[in-house]
């Protein structure tokens, strides 16, 4: 009996320590362990899942990380919605987060096929749940769930919307879970290419340093999460939340330091594939020429300095992103000569990364240290403490990008002057604020005054009180 409870054959073999024998009380866990190689469940599996839906997850990590196959039986029954929603509703969040955890790292982890199977099983939307449908989340979610999924508006507002919009929130999800399949299947060959092109990269150097490197991990979460990152919600507060953000934070209840990691990522991987994008159009024009000039050392600062130690896990999410749309422009196409093969090969990537650790040496670029902290700047330009500092803190950092062997005194010299073109733009805009104000007062000479009579217009020669008065402080300022 307490065979039969177990969730699989092959976790239902006990050691009799009287005979020194293995037992098998299921009469095949031996067979499905060293000949079959297969994931089978002791009962029906309907049964066994719905004890502990769980089960389905673990399922997916031993056959990843044993290379076991899944019974036919297991496969039909992960795919039924009894089972999804009892994941859904069952289980608390802290033990999903665990099992996916337990299939993306450690020995003979596979985090591309177990996030595949994930999908193909269609417990992507119990894994990584949407806002406001499991259990302790509902109090959360203060809005709907908008944005857009593959370029298609998305409107979900969990447990509020009529039967239509469901089914259709619904065949939106799915296309986007879809999407992350397609997108998992170009992760081995751009980390693949990655892996050529550092290798190069430092065999080229004559004094290699250890430039930055991607995290698989986070890699895969954020290739598979991707098609969703452009969707948000309103909390409590009515603060516009990711929910990326929310399936890493609240669905799978990882820890601070992957939330922040992974929304990181997400957020600036728009911006990433832009740039990858441009780097295609380049190479295109130039007839796939090897030699292209650089990217802006100054953008590309700017965004790794912002991404820090992400930046090659961005960097080829971003890549996996930007060869997805490259490839669904060129199929939608049908007059191009470029073929989506050709499209899938093509991985400026490659020219992105050597610039940054090779050409414009920007990697760690974060750790420089800055010429002057802010009291030193408060002190040498007098400046008043508060955020006003916080623009020449970011002066500073963009004149050192774009000037990284010049010294204290030159990047001294670029605050003063910043500081006398913001002062001279205060003083134009002090004056067509003062012009304004002339012509509104021309305008009300003649209109009632406090004690209800009208005053008249200035007859005898005399300034307006606006203009007097600012010759008065003129002639003030000029005598002190």
């Amino acid at each position: 009996e307490d065979a039969l409870r177990r969730d699989f054959t092959i976790n239902s073999l006990f050691y009799n320590i009287r005979t020194n024998k293995v037992e098998d009380w299921t009469g095949r866990g031996l067979t499905d362990l060293i000949e079959n190689r297969l994931i089978v469940t002791p009962v029906d599996p309907h049964e066994t899942f719905h004890d502990d839906p769980l089960r389905v997850l673990r399922a997916i990590r031993f056959c990843v990380r044993l290379d076991f196959t899944l019974h036919g039986d297991i496969v039909a029954a992960a795919m039924s919605r009894r089972v999804h929603h009892s994941l859904h509703v069952k289980v608390s969040r802290e033990r999903v987060g665990k099992e996916l955890e337990g299939m993306l790292t450690g020995k003979h982890a596979r985090p591309g096929r177990a996030l595949n199977m994930i999908a193909e099983l269609h417990l992507a939307g119990s894994v990584f749940a949407f806002p406001g449908s499991f259990p302790g989340d509902m109090g959360q979610v203060f809005g709907p769930v908008t944005g857009q999924i593959l370029g298609v508006e998305y409107h979900g507002c969990c447990g509020k919307d009529g039967p239509e919009a469901v089914a259709l929130a619904a065949t939106h999800r799915a296309r986007g879970w879809d999407e992350s399949s397609a997108l998992l299947a170009l992760l081995p060959k751009i980390m693949e290419s990655h892996v050529d092109e550092r290798e190069m990269v430092l065999g080229q150097d004559s004094n290699p340093a250890s430039p930055s490197v991607m995290n698989s991990r986070l890699l895969h979460v954020c290739a598979f999460i991707l098609p969703f990152h452009n969707l948000t919600f309103p909390d409590a507060k009515g603060r516009e939340c990711s929910v990326t953000t929310h399936m890493i934070k609240e669905a799978l209840k990882w820890s601070l330091k992957d939330v922040q990691a992974v929304t990181k990522i997400l957020q600036h991987a728009d911006e990433m594939a832009e740039i990858l994008s441009e780097i295609r159009s380049q190479s295109q024009e130039e007839g796939g020429a090897v030699q292209l000039s650089p990217p802006c050392r100054l953008r590309s600062g700017l965004l790794l300095r912002s991404l820090k130690e992400h930046w090659v896990t961005c960097l080829l999410t971003a890549s996996a992103l930007e060869m997805r749309s490259s490839q669904r422009r060129v199929e939608e196409n049908s007059k191009s000569d470029v073929s989506p093969a050709s499209a899938i090969d093509e991985l400026p990537s490659r020219h992105f990364y050597r610039a940054i650790v090779s050409e414009l040496d920007l990697d760690e670029c974060w750790k420089v240290r800055p010429h002057l902290n802010g009291k030193e700047i408060i002190k040498e330009l007098g400046l008043p403490k508060g955020p006003l500092v916080g623009l020449y803190i970011e002066d500073q950092t963009r004149w050192m990008l774009l000037n990284p062997k010049g010294s204290r005194d030159e990047c001294m010299a670029h605050l003063v002057e910043r500081k006398r073109d913001r002062e001279q733009e205060v003083v134009e805009e002090g004056e067509d604020d003062n012009a304004v104000l002339d012509g509104q007062n021309a305008q009300n000479v003649g209109v009632a005054n406090g004690d209800g009579k009208t005053s008249p217009a200035n007859t005898d020669g005399s300034k307006h009180f606006s203009k007097k008065f600012r010759s008065d402080e003129q002639a003030e300022m000029t005598t002190n």
